[in-house]
């Protein structure tokens, strides 16, 4: 089976849809998202569509928690907070319904899936090192935990209690270790690569590969200069960062 894994779309519905085009084959997979469909884009309604349209298992993002209430935007930068008010007014009430119903975590048979860390979940904290991943897997209780959130893809591996990172395109998921593995962003990548990127957890070969997507950057950046959003989070489409 496949699992295709997405993560921080952020209303970037170019970028979405070119992900979805690329995906593998559908028939036997499933679609699951680690969260934050909305923010910094100026397309909440359509990427919250096209994400139901799939029947992607979905997680509640910090973004998407912010937008219905759920979290302080005090701790948000100013362009971030700018994104959050805006999707608030421009989101309609089926779409901030659907976000409301999303769970902080999800378990499948295989892994689990939080947005920053599985031992904090509600706190959206930035998996960014060592002592944030020893504490996930301190509490994981399945081999894979996928999350997103930094917008930046990798995996921490923990084999007989080594702690070790990767950041290859492709990896072997062994019997003997577990896995942290952040799927990166489909609409705001932040790793110095303007394409959008996601992961595919292949049970049957036991691997996981992270794909990399160019899109139409051009016409998701005018959409936000057009809706009035902060020129920033435009321009930062183009360099990935």
């Amino acid at each position: 089976m496949k699992y295709i894994v997405i993560s921080d779309v952020h209303s970037n519905l170019e970028a979405f849809s070119a992900v979805v085009d690329s995906f593998p084959e559908r028939s036997g997979s499933r679609i699951i998202s680690a969260g934050d469909v909305v923010g910094y884009g100026a397309d909440p309604d359509e990427c919250i569509a096209l994400a139901r349209s799939l029947g992607a298992a979905n997680i509640m993002g910090n973004h998407d928690a912010a937008v219905i209430d759920r979290t302080d935007i005090s701790f948000f930068n100013r362009y971030a907070r700018a994104a959050v008010l805006w999707t608030k007014e421009n989101t309609g009430e089926a779409g901030l319904e659907y976000l409301r119903g999303l769970p902080l975590v999800r378990e499948e048979d295989l892994f689990t899936v939080a947005h920053g860390t599985l031992h904090c979940p509600e706190g959206f904290i930035y998996m960014m090192g060592a002592a944030e991943a020893l504490h996930t897997f301190e509490v994981l209780t399945k081999q894979i935990c996928f999350v997103g959130h930094s917008h930046v893809p990798g995996v921490f591996i923990l084999r007989e209690g080594r702690l070790f990172q990767s950041f290859k395109r492709k990896i072997k998921i062994e019997k003997d270790a577990s896995y942290i593995i952040n799927a990166g962003s489909v609409g705001q990548p932040r790793d110095n690569d303007n394409r959008a990127c996601y992961c595919v957890y292949d049970t049957d070969k036991g691997e996981v590969e992270f794909r990399r997507i160019e899109y139409d950057i051009k016409t998701a950046h005018d959409k936000i200069i057009r809706a009035g959003l902060p020129e920033m989070l435009a321009e930062r489409l183009w360099h990935g960062r």
